[in-house]
């Protein structure tokens, strides 16, 4: 009874002890094999490798530079106004064209002062007429001095009024006082026009003046010929080179700093007046500096780095690369001084830097990179 109770719970106990030790026994060799399929299947495939775009770092000389915020203005710019009143009554110009020196821009009511100008000229060739008989008359026999001198008055006062006749009539014309580009026309054909209204607004655009502030601790080597850079919001990437032209002669206390002036060439008008630039200022001492182009900075929240690459290692088929945090200096032209972090002569990665880590190997390639087919992507 009792015994044989013990016994089949002993034999029922061996059994499950037996079942686990074979289950266990199982999944051990299963977790084995499936590390062993795991190691050759990663052996056998090749290191990837990443096509990236690289530079040597190289050193240059730069000088030290001034930064500065300044304004852009027309050399020559100014609205058109007239200088008598009058009724409109020719425009000669169309909103935004192109104008040269003498040009016609319009033309006032000018007939009351043709019809005084007519009568001035009458009177005249009277004056002149009498004047001419009088004199060909002997004096003192026939006519005395005081006539003459009378009728020779009498004609250079007709003269002097058609003159003045004339002026007003050639003011009722309104000429370009320079070559530039007219903006937006602000008369219309028939508005009566006093002195001083604005008819339109000329530039010229061929250069452009930028006024600027620098420090007083700064304006010993800010002088007339000094070379400047600009650079504008508007064309994005392009630097536009000219030189400082004068500079105010006194420093705003207010302020502590000195009005400066350049001159920018600008032929292809890609300049406005009246637009924000940045400015930087040559001085005269120049410094060697490591410069790599900008393409190869990469940002994240600790800081700035580029990738480097290294040398391959013996018996490797690719070199790689290693993410160096640099500092950096000023920029120029596209180009980024490096301050701190790479050497002349170490290339950088300049495209392709989003698939790269720490230790990556990668393949030089000699051009671009081609770009993804983004219009027919799924995604």
């Amino acid at each position: 009874g009792i015994q044989d109770l013990l016994m089949r719970r002993v034999i029922r106990l061996v059994v499950m002890l037996a079942v686990v030790g074979l289950i266990g026994a199982g999944v051990y060799f299963f977790i084995q094999y499936k590390n062993e399929m795991i190691g050759q299947y990663l052996q056998s495939q090749a290191v990837s490798v990443i096509q990236v775009g690289a530079t040597e770092a190289t050193e240059e000389s730069w000088q030290t530079t001034v930064p500065a915020i300044g304004t852009l203005r027309a050399t020559n710019g100014v609205d058109v106004t007239p200088s008598v009143a009058g009724v409109v009554e020719e425009i000669s110009f169309e909103s935004g064209a192109e104008v040269q020196e003498g040009d016609v821009l319009l033309r006032l009511d000018s007939q009351i002062e043709q019809g005084n100008l007519a009568a001035a000229q009458a009177n005249l060739d009277l004056a002149t007429a009498t004047y001419n008989r009088t004199k060909s008359l002997e004096a003192g026999a026939v006519v005395s001095q005081a006539t003459l001198d009378q009728n020779n008055f009498q004609m250079q006062a007709q003269a002097a009024q058609v003159a003045a006749l004339q002026a007003q009539i050639d003011k009722k014309t309104v000429r370009a006082p320079f070559s530039g580009t007219l903006g937006i026309r602000q008369i219309d054909i028939g508005q009566y026009v006093q002195p001083g209204n604005t008819l339109v607004n000329l530039q010229d655009l061929t250069n452009l003046s930028v006024e600027f502030s620098v420090s007083q601790r700064d304006i010993g080597e800010v002088e007339p010929g000094r070379k400047i850079r600009v650079q504008a919001d508007a064309q994005p990437g392009r630097t536009f080179a000219g030189e400082v032209t004068s500079r105010e002669v006194q420093v705003d206390p207010a302020t502590g700093l000195v009005k400066v002036e350049g001159t920018i060439p600008n032929p292809d008008a890609l300049l406005l007046p009246g637009m924000f630039v940045n400015v930087e200022i040559d001085l005269a001492d120049e410094r060697k500096v490591v410069v790599v182009p900008s393409e190869s900075i990469s940002y994240n929240l600790y800081g700035d780095f580029v990738y480097v690459v290294r040398p391959k290692e013996e018996g490797a088929e690719h070199p790689t690369v290693q993410r160096v945090v640099v500092k950096l200096g000023e920029r120029r032209d596209g180009d980024v001084a490096i301050v701190e972090g790479v050497e002349a002569g170490q290339q950088v990665v300049t495209a392709g830097q989003l698939k790269l880590s720490n230790g990556t190997a990668v393949e030089i390639t000699g051009g671009a990179l081609e770009q993804p087919d983004v219009a027919n992507s799924k995604y």
